[in-house]
């Protein structure tokens, strides 16, 4: 889980840095709203299984329709694995 609140290190990595590089090589930039922990519940039940299935061992739950994904990549799944 990256950035879900707008602390300083993302006004400034996004609003700002990511901002300036874009323009320069010509690029827009749309900035998506983070989740934060409210209004909706769903996103702090999704933190608390994630760690749950790390801490406890909890079964992992696959949202999408495909299957879960172990932690580990497999063999060859990322080029830096």
């Amino acid at each position: 889980i990256g950035f879900i609140s707008d602390h300083m290190e993302v006004v400034w990595d996004l609003d700002h840095e990511a901002a300036v590089t874009a323009e320069q090589v010509g690029l827009t930039v749309t900035r998506a709203a983070t989740p934060g922990t409210g209004p909706d519940p769903r996103f702090v039940e999704m933190i608390l299984a994630l760690v749950a299935e790390q801490v406890d061992g909890a079964p992992r739950r696959a949202e999408s329709g495909l299957p879960a994904r172990p932690d580990p990549c497999a063999a060859g799944c990322c080029p830096f694995h």
